[in-house]
């Protein structure tokens, strides 16, 4: 889908003033849901608590959603204001008990009676633009349970995963999260509540279908932008200056492409904008190669030696792991005394590298065939930092691991120097030598689950404020793979997790 964006130039004594309009109004999706909660099962009456979430995604189970409503029979009704593109979307309910779900004030979902937790789904053709949701619920009885999703079956999306920092440089937690329709914004002031009208950063993230094919992207931006598309950076322009438009040609295969923009507003009027079109259907040379990540050969051996013939081949969409005590694939490989050799060609922009290894035990790293990291030692887990400058073009990666005993851990990352590359490693935040970590947040409680359906078996809950390591998504990312401190893996809902990184980076997985 093409992002629109009115741009009117006056040309007056050769100066170039750009006026832009957004249609903030129709774009700017409530940020959280309008919950309130009854402490009857018919919704009468005033509401005894009024709060806002940023999911509906609760397990309530013999508990009560709030110390001043009742633990049984009680009732809540949820509201908001969504941006969806055009096509069919599937909402996706769970309840126990009664529940009922509206898209502008239509009846989509209608279950109002008494029930063990189960799951009910409608598919619903939306216009692109604003629709309200409203969502009733009531508990008779033992367990409570209220959930809404939805996904895109059919159509073409681009929702932005909007991240907001009160400061200029994109760190720690993001002070807002929301999605939205388009980048397409000239700030006379604050962008959003709770964030400030000036020494304000964004990050936008989504997956944009487009046909294969040679597109020119155009950012604008009062101050700093910066673009990437199909993980090459195409445009760095992370500096001060007026409202400026700048414009980057790329060939794409066809698909689903990542696209991320990165935005700070130092003082004054803030505009940044996005669009692109296709400007032919030949693909051109690229020059630097765009930076691409496929999978990785994994070989896997029962020796410390990576000697002999591997028990186990496959491909690993990253070097990520933390195998506790456990084996990396059971009954096939040892829980001890095992090695693993990856290898993979990946296109990189030339510039300095910093790759970093964390390991328990030993770890080689080489690089277009000369060797960074040498650390082929046991010892607990730590990292190992090798830099290497790179031309540009195909890069040759080999990362060798072995465990001796206990606990086994390997993992690897990339960044440029200049701090200016995007994501390398689809799990791992840019820069960082550190796994994409988040905080649950939104909740008191929030169910662990065996896998990434509200059908699999809890296996452990979060507490609010609990952090997680992030290993994985699902297609869609709404279900993140975690990793809990005491070592237990599962699935919850992205909708709750608050990441040091865009939850679209992670890998897919599908168990």
């Amino acid at each position: 889908m093409s992002i629109k964006r009115i741009v009117i130039l006056f040309v007056l004594l050769g100066t170039a003033v750009f006026t832009f309009t957004t249609n903030a109004q129709q774009v700017l999706a409530d940020t959280n849901w309008t919950a309130k909660y009854f402490n009857n099962q018919t919704l009468s009456g005033s509401p005894v608590v009024t709060v806002s979430e940023s999911t509906l995604d609760h397990d309530w189970g013999d508990g009560s959603p709030h110390q001043n409503i009742d633990i049984d029979s009680f009732s809540a009704e949820w509201t908001r204001n969504l941006y969806f593109s055009p096509g069919t979307y599937r909402f996706i309910a769970s309840m126990d008990d009664g529940m009922r779900v509206y898209v502008d004030n239509n009846p989509v979902i209608d279950v109002w009676y008494d029930s063990q937790v189960h799951t009910v789904t409608a598919d619903v053709y939306l216009n692109g633009g604003n629709h309200d949701i409203r969502v009733e619920y009531y508990e008779a009885g033992g367990k409570a349970v209220a959930r809404l999703n939805w996904v895109l079956v059919s159509g073409t999306s681009t929702l932005w995963r909007a991240e907001y920092f009160n400061n200029t440089t994109l760190t720690g937690n993001p002070s807002v999260v929301r999605d939205e329709g388009q980048i397409n914004y000239n700030w006379p002031g604050s962008p959003v509540s709770g964030i400030s009208a000036d020494l304000f950063s964004v990050r936008w993230t989504a997956s944009v279908p487009v046909d294969a094919g040679v597109y020119r992207f155009t950012a604008t931006a009062d101050d700093g932008v910066r673009l990437w598309v199909n993980g090459q950076l195409l445009i760095n322009q992370w500096r001060e200056q007026q409202a400026t438009s700048y414009s980057a040609d790329i060939s794409v295969a066809g698909g689903s492409v990542p696209v991320i923009m990165e935005f700070y507003e130092n003082g004054g009027t803030a505009v940044a904008a996005l669009t692109w079109s296709k400007i032919s259907s030949a693909a051109p040379p690229t020059s630097p190669p765009p930076t691409t990540i496929s999978e990785w050969r994994g070989e896997y051996y029962n020796n410390r030696d990576l000697a002999g013939s591997p028990v186990a081949v496959r491909d690993d969409s990253a070097i990520n792991f933390v195998w506790g005590s456990s084996s990396p694939i059971p009954n096939v490989v040892n829980n001890d005394h095992f090695s693993v050799r990856w290898t993979q060609t990946v296109n990189l922009p030339a510039g300095q590298y910093t790759f970093t290894a964390h390991s328990d035990d030993g770890v080689r790293v080489w690089v277009n065939g000369q060797q960074i990291i040498n650390a082929w030692t046991i010892h607990s887990v730590q990292p190992f930092y090798g830099t290497i400058s790179l031309p540009g073009g195909p890069v040759e990666i080999r990362m060798e691991y072995y465990e001796y005993t206990g606990l086994a851990e390997a993992r690897l990352t990339w960044s440029s120097s200049s701090g200016s590359a995007p994501p390398t490693t689809p799990s791992q935040p840019t820069g960082q030598g550190v796994p994409t970590t988040a905080t649950m947040s939104g909740a008191l409680y929030l169910t662990v689950r065996s896998g990434p359906s509200l059908d699999s078996d809890p296996v452990g809950y979060l507490s609010n404020g609990q952090s997680v390591t992030l290993l994985g998504r699902d297609a869609f990312t709404i279900w993140i793979k975690v990793r809990e401190a005491d070592g237990t893996v599962g699935w919850a809902s992205g909708r709750y997790l608050n990441a040091n990184a865009p939850l679209a980076n992670l890998p897919v997985l599908t168990e």
